[in-house]
Order: C-alpha cells, then structure tokens, then sequence
C-alpha cells in the first residue's frame, strides 16, 4: 500500500483548485498540491467533519468532468442527495447533474443515467444498477472516479454489506475507476485502504476546533436542568443548539420542555416526513430556532449553523439493552458544531452519570476499526446469488476469486464460499446447469426474485414456506408474512401499555396464524418474542390503514408515525409483488379451485397490494378489476358515491364524466366492464372476511405491574444502604429507592412518571413478595404449545 508519506513520488503539482472557489484550509492546500486526488490511485481521506472533506471531492470530480468521462457521489442520505444536486447544478452548470436515490420512479428522472455525467446516488441505487449492469453498460465504462461519502457505512450491519458488495463488483465491471472515500470516524483506515489497494490521508485538523466539556449528574431528573442551563450559556452567546437523544419520543418530549422554558426549540427524527424535516432544517438555517432536538437522523452529512452540540444520552438501544455509544457516532455528533465564519470554535457537551468515569475518553477520539458486513453469513448469501443472477459469476471458484478480495477476507471473517453455495443449491435459490459438458451456476427464479427486488435470500425462502405451507391465508396472515421477513421496514414496537388494545383489536382478526401455538408459529416464521409482538402490531397498522385510508388516524391509534405509515406501506407493496412473484413458482393444486367459492391467494395478493399501497378497503379495492382503475382513481370515484364495483355497474355515465380526465368513452368502458364483473357472480364482498375469535390466550395482571419491568428486575443487584434506603445496580444508571410510611419511592423517571418501577421490584423480590414470585412462576410455566399469548411474548420467554 502507498501510504501519503510516500505521495511525493507520484505528486501532480497544481498551480490552483479546480473550481472556482476559495480555498479554506492548509490540509486542504497540502492535499490538492500533493496530487493525492490526481495521482491515480484509490484514495481514502480521513478529516474531521467541517474541514472540507466535500470542497475536495468536488475538486476531483471537476477534472473528471473535463476529461469527458462521468463521475458518481455515492451519499446514504437522501436529503443530503436533493441539496448536493441543487448545489451542484450550479457548481457544474456545464455538466449534466443526475439524482437517483429512489424518489423518483424510473421514467421520471430529470436527467436519465445515460446523459448524466455526474451521478448522485445512494448504495442501493447504484447495488441495482450493478446488478443489472448489462441495462447501463452504455455509462458504466465512462465512470472514472465514484466518491463514497460516509466510508464507515461500510460497517453497517445491512447497508455495508451491500456497499461492499457495490464497489467489489464496480471494480472488475471498470477497473480503470477509482474509488475516493470520505469519512470522519475510522479505526483502521491503514486497513481499509489496503483493501482498495491504495493510498490514505489522515489530519485531525479543525478549521473550526472543538473543545470538550463532561457535566456529571447524580441522579437522572438533574438532566434537564443542567440541558437548560448549558443552552443558555451557549445562548447567551448568540449560539445555537442541537441536542442528540436516543429516541424519537425523547426527542419530543426534550423540545417540548425546551419551548415551556421559552426556548424557540423544535424536534427531529426518522418518524416526521421528508418535508417536514426539511422544514425543520430550514428554520434553523433562517434562525427562526435556537435549539434542534434530533436523533442520529443528523449525525450524518447536514451543515447545519450549530455553535454547540449537546449529547444529552450516551447509551444506544442494541435491540435487548443499552450500551455505551461507539466513538464513532459520538464524533459523528460532536462534527455537527463549529460554524465556519461564525465562531472560533464549536462546543461539545456530554452528559454522563457522576459513577460513569469514561465519557472523558471520548475526547480522544479512539474509533472503532470498521469490521465487513460480508462476515455475516446472510449477507454473503445476499451478495453470492447477486453475483450469479449478474452472469458475473458462473462458477463457485470464481466466486472464490471475487470474495477473497473481500474486506471481510482480509479482515480474516469471511465465512466458508462453499458452504454458502452449497445452502443456496439446497435452498433452490441456486442451481448447477451443464454447458459444454461442464457444470455452472445458475440463479433460478427464486433466486432472481431476491436479486430483482433486493431482498435477502432468507426473505424468499421465508415466502416460499408459508406458501407451500398455507395457501388460504388471511389478509391479516399476509401482512403478518411480509413484517416477518429482513427486508420490512419499519417495524413498529408496542408499550406495555397499547397490549390491552392491541389484544383486543388483533381477537376478532380473520387469521389463521393468529390461532397456532407458540411452538408453530415459530416453527412457521422462525419469530418469537417482543420481534413477534411488534410484527404482529406492524401488521395491524397495515390493515387498519387499508380500513381507513387515513393515515393520521392509523397513527392516533397505534401511537405511531404518520411517515412511519407512509414507509411501511411502500415496503409492504414491494414485497408483496415479491410474495406474488414467489408464488407463481410454486406447483401447487390447491389453489385451482371449482368456480370462484375460494379466492385464489395470487388474486388476494393483488388486492391486498392495491389495499396497502392506496389505503383501500376491501370494497373499493375491488374498483381496480377494472381495467385502466388504479388506487387514485378508485379513491376519485369514491368521492362521488362509488365505493365499489357494484356501484359502478349502476353508475350513470355522467357521474364519470363529470370527474376531471375520464372521458365518456373510457366511462363507457369502465361501467360495461363493471357489469359484466358483477354478471359473474363478482360482488363488493368478494374480498370481505367473516370475523372469527381467534384463540389468543391471556394472563391476569395487576395494572400496576409491568411484566417487562418485572424480568429485568431479576437482573437487577440490590444493596441495603441503611434502614429504609436501598441501593440497586445492574441496569442503565444506579438508583436509590427510600421506604417510608410503608411506601416505596425511588428517584427514577419511571417512578416519577407514576410507574412501579423495576428498581422498586427488584427490592420486592429481594424481600420475598409472593404476588411477584407467583406471577413470575406463571411465565415460566408456559409451555411452547400454548396458544398465543401476547404478555408471553411481551416477557420472551418460552421455557
């Protein structure tokens, strides 16, 4: 590997930057004199945020353009994608700028891929392009340089995989490109750009230093009070804020004190739309905010005017607890302050619990290496059936080649080729065809349906099963199917608190899932637990959405996002084209059915589909039998009266022409069709289901009583202080609980917001309550074949 000590053999001395623009720093200086961005050579830049990382990328990608040959930005943000687009259509007003980052249907891009010289896209816009490359081999060769903004997404569980697999397959489709990466927080770039065998530039330079500063508290409630009293300094200062927490509720709840305490301060995070937190942004660039609350939403990319950025939690979710926050994101965070221009120098503040004596060490800035994502069997399944499907590999030995050069290889965690290809020939996602006498692989129909829809192998084949299994699903079953595969997104947990609503909505579902034991439905779905309690309310705020078609009133219900809805029903819709795409290989009788007393399940599919993707119910969904009626137009017809296709045989021609667009040849049309549907038979209620009582058991609880709080209780360590007073440790912060007059009181936020608290159970378990013992034995006498029960899955526990 070059190392940047070794450039000065390979420099291309320049007299001055490329593009018009002034330049803001030595590092930058040093880098364009070097030639660094010029020489050739795969290059990773490793500077912090805010000192001009994408100033020179842009340099490089102007002598691309004028070169003639084309460019690509790879960006996992999409709105950092629409405000790199709307800068650089002037930046490089000569050039052709392309966008493509999902938003835009195909047919409907600005500028197509083959006109565009500049290409502005996300990992999984370019993974399909690669996939497909023979359809954009008419650009593919002309990119010479591809940018990878963020460079640690290649450690990302699910989107480095991808990533990974991109840039492997970008350079042998043109192995005259090179591969430029930007990222403030590596741990290993030595590594990293061994693996692209090229050169590296490391500065921790600041235009805009930061300093560092740990305020400790005792107890959690001081908080707040510290969080107003570090913004009013900055304040003071005419600085702005932004604050980063763990949680979208948090989020809110840390704005909406912020505003009682007369703060101009408003909330962001992945559960408000695009265009509201656009909206947001823009406030706070036009100084209509003092203070942004946000999640990681903003740890990535956005410039944004910030003076001071407070880390108000230093813990992450990992899926079963809180653990510390990687350096990594910390500093992801901390770049967003220090406003070029504006400041002499950004604030950080960490809040940390006076017993945590390790927040100082973040200051230091010791990242986390960056670790493949191909080390994870799945995701190399993923990447191996993309290879065959692609014609790039046809043999397991050249799928050997490929993946040795690998991170994961490198890194010494990639798992066995043969083993994963033996798994997918197995699982038919695979097969060996002989070709002038000699076996190759070929991706089968399985397998192309996962490429084409970029879904994860385990995602079909979890398709596959259940159908083979059940072929008179329910809708509900459905929807229930598609929130268990990898690939659904978001799936929306469930409180304590909505499992009451939530077992009285999901009774009197028509399922057939919903009345397997335990042990079946994981058997079925390989789910179990709180992941099965959140797939089963995922599913049931699709269905409601198809029921009301409003999306605000869904949310109400549920205690969830209206975007968070719009979202899943895109991810819905997808993957249940796929879902009918695996249907269709699947040989079975069952669904060849006398006349039309079943409905075929790749009909329900299709309605269901046209349900979840307008927010359609049953009976208006059956308005798209119709030729040339889609979901806006049923949603149309339904403002004049027509709620279904019987409404439609009876309609006057002049209620249809009277909607705009629908001319009386096409109402003709449409109202002949109608008839002849409902002549056979058809009516408004084809895709109605009988309601059942499903078999969902329950078990008695005191309200007071969370069951979750009551398991991790049994973790907790309790510690008698002096009489009465009660030290417990074990979970995210130690906590003091006081007995007096015969009354627990404990200084928690739990406690505080009125809940009995897992710190006051653990001290009533240590002391041998029988109400406690006695309901903790219940849960562990449930057996596997007992039917589903949602406080069991609340609890997990399946003993």
């Amino acid at each position: 590997m070059l190392h940047v000590r070794l450039m000065e053999k390979i420099a291309v001395k320049i007299s001055a930057p490329i593009c018009n623009q002034r330049i803001t720093s030595l590092v930058q200086q040093e880098i364009l004199e070097s030639g660094l961005l010029f020489s050739g050579f795969n290059c990773i830049l490793q500077m912090p945020t805010g000192s001009g990382k994408t100033w020179l990328a842009e340099q490089a990608i102007a002598s691309v353009l004028e070169k003639g040959k084309r460019a690509i930005y790879i960006t996992p943000l999409r709105a950092l994608a629409d405000e790199l687009n709307t800068r650089w259509q002037v930046y490089y007003a000569q050039n052709k700028v392309g966008v493509f980052t999902g938003d835009y249907v195909n047919s409907s891009y600005p500028v197509p891929y083959q006109e565009a010289e500049l290409l502005i896209m996300t990992p999984e816009k370019l993974d399909a392009c690669t996939r497909n490359w023979r359809s954009h081999w008419n650009w593919i060769p002309e990119v010479d340089l591809v940018v990878v903004d963020e460079f640690h997404l290649l450690g990302d569980p699910r989107r480095g995989a991808r990533l990974e697999g991109v840039l492997l397959r970008l350079m042998r489709l043109n192995p005259f490109l090179r591969i430029l990466g930007l990222s403030a927080t590596l741990g290993n770039r030595y590594e990293l750009a061994n693996w692209l065998r090229g050169v590296e530039y490391y500065s921790n330079l600041r235009p805009i230093p930061l300093t560092w500063k740990v305020v400790h508290y005792k107890k959690s409630q001081d908080k707040p009070d510290l969080l107003l009293r570090e913004v009013n300094k900055n304040l003071a200062q005419e600085g702005k804020s932004l604050i980063f927490v763990h949680s979208r509720r948090r989020a809110e709840d840390i704005a909406s004190l912020l505003q009682k305490a007369g703060f101009k301060a408003e909330h962001h995070h992945a559960g408000l739309t695009y265009s509201t937190r656009n909206q947001v942004e823009d406030k706070f660039r036009n100084n209509q905010l003092d203070v942004l609350v946000a999640t990681a939403t903003l740890e990535m990319g956005l410039n944004l005017p910030v003076r001071q950025v407070i880390l108000y939690d230093l813990q992450i979710f990992d899926g079963v607890d809180f653990a510390p926050l990687p350096v990594n994101n910390v500093w992801q965070r901390a770049g967003r302050a220090g406003r070029p221009g504006l400041d002499q120098a950004g604030e950080v503040v960490l809040l940390a619990p006076n017993w945590d004596g390790q927040a100082e060490r973040y200051s230091e800035g010791k990242f986390e290496p960056i670790r493949s994502a191909l080390a994870n069997p799945s995701a190399l399944a993923e990447q191996i059936v993309a290879e065959v499907a692609s014609g790039l590999c046809k043999f397991q030995n050249q799928l050997e080649v490929v993946f040795n050069h690998s991170l994961a290889a490198q890194q010494g965690t990639l798992v066995s080729i043969q083993k994963i290809v033996a798994q997918m020939l197995a699982a038919g996602m695979l097969q060996e065809v002989e070709k002038n006498e000699v076996l190759q692989l070929k991706a089968t129909r399985l397998g192309w349906i996962a490429v084409r829809h970029l879904l994860t192998p385990e995602t079909v084949l979890l398709f596959r099963k259940v159908l083979e299994a059940e072929q008179q699903l329910t809708l509900l079953d459905l929807l229930i199917l598609v929130a268990s595969s990898e690939d659904c997104e978001p799936i929306i947990p469930v409180d304590f608190e909505q499992l009451e609503f939530l077992n009285d909505q999901l009774r009197y579902e028509p399922s057939l899932l919903l009345n397997l034991s335990h042990h079946q439905i994981k058997e079925l779905l390989g789910i179990e637990g709180k992941r099965l309690l959140a797939i089963l309310n995922t599913a049931l705020i699709a269905r409601n959405w198809t029921r009301l078609g409003d999306a605000n009133q869904v949310a109400s219900q549920h205690s969830c996002y209206v975007f968070e809805i719009h979202r899943l029903c895109e991810s819905m819709s997808r993957l249940l084209q796929a879902i009918s795409a695996v249907l269709s290989t699947i040989e079975s009788n069952k669904e060849k059915v006398e006349e039309t007393e079943i409905i075929p399940l790749r009909e329900k599919i299709k309605a269901l589909s046209c349900m979840v993707s307008g927010g359609l119910n049953e009976e208006l969904v059956t308005l798209t039998l119709v030729p040339g009626i889609g979901e806006k137009i049923a949603k149309r017809l339904q403002q004049v009266g027509i709620n279904d296709i019987e409404d439609l045989a009876l309609a006057e021609i002049t209620e249809l022409v009277n909607l705009q667009g629908i001319s009386l040849k096409r109402a003709e049309a449409w109202i002949q069709f109608a008839t002849e549907i409902v002549d056979s038979r058809w009516s408004a209620n084809r895709y109605r289901e009988e309601k059942i009582e499903n078999q969902l058991t329950s078990i008695d609880l005191p309200k007071d009583i969370d069951p979750y709080r009551l398991r991790r209780a049994m973790s907790l360590q309790v510690f008698i202080k002096h009489k009465g007073i009660y030290r417990v440790t074990g979970g995210l912060d130690p906590h003091t609980v006081t007995l007096k007059y015969g009354n627990f009181n404990c200084d928690c936020l739990d406690f505080a917001k009125g809940y009995t608290c897992k710190h006051i159970l653990a001290i009533r378990l240590k002391q041998g309550d029988s109400l406690l013992h006695k309901l903790f034995s219940s849960f562990s006498q449930l057996t596997e074949n007992t039917q589903l029960n949602l406080l069991d899955l609340w609890m997990g526990n399946h003993k």
